[in-house]
């Protein structure tokens, strides 16, 4: 039953080309990180009116503008750096082809996901600005793609996807409810989806590793422990994949635990970045 589950599961993966094309595209951009330039970055980017916008408008933003307001795409790159770029331009194009992605039933929100996995992607990079991690040039793709299998649940098996999100209120729950009534976790699914598109194995990893329930946060930080705990501090912004999500705001508890010293200003920039993404994926 379990296999027959997944492999339902698994063809609604047929769907997402668009999702599976913008990673071919962007991944080649952090694979070679070292070597990647302006002018490079302003090529793949200024086909894109939205993304192009999005860049300008962060350029000169409060956070990075100087005296003069920047108009050219290479110069808004220059000043906003190729890091914040490349997520930029993944986190827009990925959550851009989830929307063409077609889910059968009222308990998935399409607006919750693409927040939820922009604040996690967002919040994942972040940490590893702060902390001693392993992989950290992935972190904000292991972010973003960590909850993939949950989007090819909703679309493969929708009436299954209904019954596990009417019984589930955070993630310790909803891991019961699919192991339960699935036999496998949306984490596990995910995985194998992110093996598929020839991500990172550290990615592949930090999805499967987000269904433990705790995290040692011993640093250098496992690349599954900074997704951890950027899903965490998410879900108690409450920036959740539940509509009722009913947990405790345990982020000044977890950022000391991260030895991150100044936790306002950690949520400050967390705010702004993710304000810069959501404002322009909506």
């Amino acid at each position: 039953m379990a296999n027959e589950l997944r492999d339902r599961a698994l063809k609604a993966a047929d769907t997402l080309p668009v999702v599976a094309g913008v990673l071919q595209k962007t991944l080649g951009l952090y694979k070679d990180h070292e070597n990647v330039s302006v002018a490079r970055l302003a090529t793949s980017i200024e086909q894109d009116v939205v993304i192009t916008g999005t860049i300008l408008s962060i350029a000169n933003s409060a956070m990075y503008g100087g005296r003069s307001t920047v108009s050219n795409l290479r110069q808004a790159i220059a000043r906003v750096g190729i890091n914040k770029t490349r997520n930029v331009l993944l986190g827009l194009s990925v959550t851009r082809g989830f929307r063409t992605i077609r889910v059968k039933t009222p308990a998935w929100s399409l607006a919750r996901f693409n927040a939820h996995s922009l604040a996690s992607a967002a919040l994942s990079d972040l940490i590893v600005r702060n902390v001693r991690s392993a992989d950290a040039e992935w972190a904000f793709l292991a972010g973003l793609l960590h909850d993939i299998g949950l989007l090819v649940i909703a679309a493969g098996l929708p009436e299954e996807f209904g019954a596990i999100m009417q019984g589930s209120g955070g993630d310790a729950t909803l891991i019961e409810q699919e192991q339960a009534l699935l036999g496998f976790t949306h984490f596990d699914l995910g995985a194998e989806m992110i093996s598929r598109w020839n991500c990172p194995v550290a990615v592949q990893e930090a999805a499967r590793f987000c269904q433990s329930a705790s995290a040692d946060l011993e640093q250098p930080l496992a690349l599954g422990a900074v997704v951890k705990s950027a899903t965490v501090i998410a879900d108690s912004q409450r920036i959740s994949n539940f509509n009722s999500f009913q947990n405790p705001d345990i982020t000044g508890e977890l950022l000391e635990a991260l030895e991150i010293n100044r936790p306002e200003q950690f949520i400050a920039e967390f705010r702004a970045d993710y304000n810069d993404l959501q404002s322009n994926a909506a």
